[in-house]
């Protein structure tokens, strides 16, 4: 009961503490007096976000006469903060790291080998209103300005008595003006400010960063100094957006994984078709040289079968035609009374003895004694034998 009466306690803020008056130093050193009040959003310790309003201007002061310098201003600021301390650092980054990642690691983190526990930091973003007129020259400019941009900086214990704290803050702001303004000179013979119409300028954005705040201001705070404000840190809710931060990349992790495994399944699925496309195209060259090798192999098949057909018609014609020359003779010799005798077809070695036998017969006849018709029979022989044996 007692811890959970403390935890509740130490969970709210009084009123008085949520409220801070500041003046800056540097605007009255310019002459332009100035206050701002910021309070603090929210009464729990843990959330560090503050809303201020401040005024400052020295605008229409009362003169006799006419200037020849002129310095009046009216602005209002609105500005929304966050602030926030640097913790302990256990760890060195590494000597090889790169200018930026030195950067990231020392100047842009909370975290520091040699924290300032003593100092609130803290960053916010401003709009504000302008009236002005400046003249310090031969040419005055008079007009109205909108403002819009960033702040930073950090606040110090400087004094406390009791329960009435004074600290100190030091930042600056720089952001983007909309500005229009009148151009004017000083007549001083008619004591007024002709303007000038081609000097003067609508509305129109100021083509660089403006920086319009430097502060050197201090701080009035009730009850308790910023030494011991917004030091509370809410590890729940830091350990449920780490866990939360863990979550979103392991979903990335998992989506990132699928599209990987995706495109290796889309890379498989191209190669295996790619492979399929290519044995086909194979199988096809294949298909291609069989059938070419085929209808060579036919081809040369019907020459063969050409040729032999034109060596059995030759052979044919020239058997029909000896056949037909033999028929003739034998009809010329029965014409002419001879009988032509029959010859057998003989072996080699029943030849051989005719032809040894033909020479003696030749030589006992009287060569001028031989009829013409029996020399002729003999040619016929002759040439039938001949033919039988081939």
């Amino acid at each position: 009961m007692r811890k959970k009466a403390v935890e509740n306690k130490d969970s709210i803020m009084p009123f008085k503490s949520r409220l801070a008056f500041k003046t800056n130093a540097v605007d009255w050193f310019v002459l332009l007096p100035n206050v701002t009040a910021e309070f603090d959003l929210f009464g729990s310790p843990y959330k560090h976000y503050t809303l201020s309003l401040g005024v400052k201007g020295n605008w229409n002061t009362s003169q006799n006469y006419k200037p020849s310098i002129v310095y009046n201003l009216f602005d209002v600021r609105a500005e929304f903060r966050k602030y926030f301390r640097t913790t302990q650092r256990n760890f060195h980054h590494l000597d090889s790291a790169s200018f930026f990642q030195r950067l990231k690691e020392e100047v842009f983190t909370i975290k520091r080998f040699h924290p300032r526990y003593w100092r609130a930091y803290y960053w916010g973003v401003y709009a504000d209103y302008a009236n002005y007129n400046f003249k310090f020259g031969k040419r005055g400019m008079q007009g109205s300005a909108f403002g819009l941009g960033v702040s930073g900086g950090f606040s110090i214990p400087l004094y406390g008595y009791r329960e009435n704290f004074v600290d100190l803050e030091l930042g600056a702001s720089v952001g983007l003006a909309y500005t229009k303004y009148d151009a004017y000179r000083h007549d001083e013979e008619s004591n007024c400010y002709p303007r000038l119409p081609e000097k003067s300028k609508g509305g129109h954005l100021v083509p660089f960063p403006v920086v319009s705040d430097l502060r050197v201001a201090f701080v009035y705070r009730f009850s308790t100094s910023v030494k011991n404000k917004y030091k509370l840190i809410d590890y729940d809710k830091i350990n449920a957006r780490s866990e939360a931060k863990r979550q979103k990349q392991l979903r990335r992790d998992s989506i990132s994984e699928a599209r990987t495994k995706i495109r290796e399944q889309k890379k498989l699925q191209k190669d295996s078709l790619n492979l399929a496309k290519d044995s086909l195209s194979q199988i096809k060259d294949s298909l291609k040289r069989q059938d070419k090798l085929m209808k060579d192999s036919l081809e040369q098949i019907r020459k063969l079968d050409k040729e032999q057909a034109k060596l059995m018609k030759d052979s044919l014609e020239n058997a029909s035609r000896q056949e037909k020359k033999r028929s003739k003779e034998k009809k010329k010799d029965k014409a002419e009374g001879v009988e032509t005798p029959e010859i057998k077809e003989q072996s080699p070695d029943e030849q051989q003895p005719v032809q040894e036998k033909q020479p003696t017969e030749s030589e006992s006849s009287d060569p001028q004694a031989v009829d013409p018709q029996s020399s002729g029979n003999k040619e016929d022989g002759l040439e039938i034998t001949n033919e039988g044996g081939e």
